[in-house]
């Protein structure tokens, strides 16, 4: 009786040891399997054509990616507003083989029309605030009603309560840009003179930015000029420029030509979202989801107020500046 005892422990153990083993093994393989997987794609997927206008955001995805040893590829297009393009170049990007799409929708209905009626079973990521948006949907950006708003709060604590403000609407297919006008025009009713509104459709006229915009800066008069956007704010800027005029504006916007501008007193206040973090967060949800939502899930993606005389703060400038040492 006590030798099977003994040759029933002895089997058990070599059972376990059997077991151990081969979930060692099993490990070892899927963690070799893991390492040696091929990178990952993600395709970045944005409007307009100048590169260095996503610069911030690529980088940021670009740190993620390389943390993840996935290739990321930007990718603009043409125009600023055509959502047929831009659906070319998503279902181009599918066809290839992206693991993962972070795309800025030009045109925010058509985009996420387009993309519910297919049937896509990779992680998409919108950039920039996507108003009701789908269950499911992940959008990486600032509250742009918020941004709009605070804009306008810095309008009416820094004019009279006269001036005339010519808020120029363009670009409005995007929630992003609609948001951020519907905020500062919250903010400033009845705390201003007047408003004019300055829209394309209004103007009815085919002409590009800046010449729409010189049009309306000679047609009527006005002390403050508004802008949400960066093409927007650079065909203004240019638009002054060509005039020979100034102006007193107010803006959102992260272009080069913008900050230019604001050191140049030519902008009055500039309203900087942080896209770096943007770009950060969009490629780690769209790589790993369950981390972003573990670490990051709260946390708004931060915008500043900067004027000329506070630019070179210290926070300040590491938003404005980001890759300069």
């Amino acid at each position: 009786m006590m030798k099977r005892l003994h040759d029933k422990k002895s089997l058990i153990a070599v059972i376990v040891l059997l077991i151990i083993l081969l979930i060692t093994v099993a490990y070892q393989v899927s963690l070799g399997t893991t390492r040696n997987k091929p990178p990952g794609h993600v395709s970045m997927i944005v409007y307009g054509e100048d590169k260095e206008r996503w610069e911030n955001m690529r980088e940021g995805a670009y740190l993620v990616c390389q943390e993840n040893n996935a290739e990321l590829s930007l990718l603009t297009m043409l125009s600023e507003n055509d959502p047929a393009e831009q659906e070319e170049i998503i279902e181009r990007e599918i066809e290839d083989g992206a693991d993962a799409l972070i795309i800025a929708p030009c045109n925010s209905k058509a985009i996420r029309e387009y993309m519910g009626s297919k049937k896509i079973n990779i992680p998409v990521v919108y950039l920039e605030t996507q108003e009701n948006k789908q269950l499911g949907e992940i959008d990486i950006g600032t509250d742009d009603y918020k941004m709009g708003y605070s804009l306008g709060e810095e309008i009416a604590a820094n004019e009279s309560d006269i001036v005339t403000i010519a808020i120029i609407s363009d670009n409005t297919d995007r929630d992003s840009v609609r948001l951020r006008e519907k905020g500062l025009r919250d903010a400033i009713t009845g705390k201003v003179g007047k408003i004019i509104n300055w829209s394309r459709e209004e103007y009815r006229t085919n002409a590009n930015t800046r010449m729409f915009i010189q049009r309306a800066i000679v047609s009527e008069a006005t002390d403050v000029i508004v802008t949400f956007d960066n093409s927007t704010t650079d065909a203004l800027l240019d638009a002054l420029d060509n005039l020979n005029k100034t102006g007193r504006v107010y803006c959102i916007s992260t272009s080069n030509k913008a900050i230019y501008n604001l050191y140049n007193k030519e902008i009055e206040a500039l309203e900087y979202p942080d896209e770096f973090s943007m770009g950060y967060l969009a490629a780690m949800n769209a790589l790993d989801r369950s981390h972003a939502v573990m670490k990051y899930t709260g946390k708004e993606i931060e915008y500043r107020m900067v004027r000329k005389e506070n630019m070179y703060d210290e926070e300040n400038q590491t938003l404005l500046f980001p890759f300069v040492d």
